[in-house]
């Protein structure tokens, strides 16, 4: 029966019947979250994100959650890094990301860091700021990790990611860090 749910959003959004953030709230309401299903889901982040709104809100409301309960979805993130399209190269980054009544990262810090080497020289504005929020939600679950992957990386990261990692940072530590 879901599969069927899943075909007809699938139907619609290909014929611009329903609009890409209804259907990411049916998904939640339905708690549409099993592995069966992320095929679907996938296909979808190729078909149709294709702007940072539809991507982050698909992130928050369908890859997230998946990615939370399945974390051997893993794999697929780090296609995603890889892929020809920017918004497709924004979920890897964007949907490790928990968004509930504020934001945070609980996903291994190895791991977040690993996607943040594999986009950290992406040129598109929007990957950079996706990997930015990354780094500024996962400096509140592992500050020392975040704070020496800055020191690192500072040089190899854009300023525009550079400058978002901080936004959550005592300002004592900002400006430290931009002193490196």
């Amino acid at each position: 029966m879901n599969h069927d749910i899943l075909e007809e959003i699938d139907f619609k959004l290909a014929n611009h019947t329903i609009l890409f953030s209804d259907m990411t709230i049916l998904i939640k309401k339905k708690k549409l979250y099993d592995l069966k299903y992320f095929s679907y889901y996938e296909s979808w982040l190729y078909k149709y994100v294709d702007s940072w709104g539809k991507c982050d809100v698909f992130c928050y409301r369908v890859l997230n959650p998946m990615i939370q309960k399945y974390p051997n979805l893993y794999e697929h993130i780090k296609k995603w890094a890889h892929s020809e399209q920017i918004y497709v190269r924004r979920a890897a980054p964007v949907s490790l990301i928990i968004s509930s009544q504020n934001f945070s990262v609980n996903y291994d810090v190895d791991k977040i860091l690993e996607i943040c080497n594999l986009l950290k020289n992406d040129n598109h504005i929007h990957v950079q700021k996706g990997i930015g929020w990354l780094l500024k939600y996962a400096y509140l679950s592992y500050p020392e990790s975040i704070k020496d992957y800055l020191i690192r990386n500072k040089q190899d990261i854009s300023k525009i990611t550079f400058t978002y990692a901080l936004e959550k940072m005592p300002m004592t530590l900002k400006m430290q860090l931009k002193k490196y």
